[in-house]
């Protein structure tokens, strides 16, 4: 029976000192990032918008070409309608239908390209602020970092915010 007791109690000190390990080993740094402010504060330094209107600035410029000679379609029916001829009027509306759906047209490319390169310049900043964390984790001795949105409550030494930001290449 004693040989059993010293089993079972030196089993018992195996087993919690496993325990005590892995809960030593479950203590580790946990940093956070507000990442959403990151990719504003990025956005700005890379003038993102001002790149996107740039690339886009021609094809905008010929939708307001278009809505100016539609406005001017528009004006001359209303002015001259009452001395147009029949087939005057309806070569205007064919004209103006013509310019409508050609606005529709190039409005909706327009608008799916600009989203298109819009998400694409989003993923270049998250791609660099996601390097940046990693590397701003590793050289802190960080385990751990997560987007501050997620966070209740943290100390505030634990923020990586300003440091990732600098960190961006």
């Amino acid at each position: 029976m004693k040989q059993w007791i010293k089993a079972a109690s030196l089993s018992l000190v195996i087993l919690s000192s496993s325990m005590y390990a892995q809960a030593a080993e479950a203590a580790q740094k946990v940093g956070y990032v507000a990442t959403g402010q990151a990719m504003q504060q990025l956005a700005k330094r890379y003038n993102v918008t001002e790149k996107l209107r740039s690339e886009f600035k021609d094809r905008i410029d010929e939708l307001r070409s278009i809505e100016n000679r539609m406005k001017t379609k528009v004006d001359k029916a209303k002015r001259d309608g009452e001395l147009l001829s029949e087939s005057d009027r309806t070569k205007i509306q064919r004209e103006l239908a013509s310019l409508d759906s050609d606005y529709k047209l190039k409005a909706k490319a327009l608008q799916e390209d600009q989203r298109r390169r819009g998400a694409e310049e989003e993923q270049k900043l998250v791609m660099k602020i996601r390097t940046a964390i990693q590397s701003v984790a590793k050289k802190e001795g960080y385990d751990i970092v997560v987007d501050a949105q997620a966070v209740l409550y943290a100390d505030p030494k634990d923020d990586l915010s300003s440091k990732v930001i600098s960190a961006v290449k």
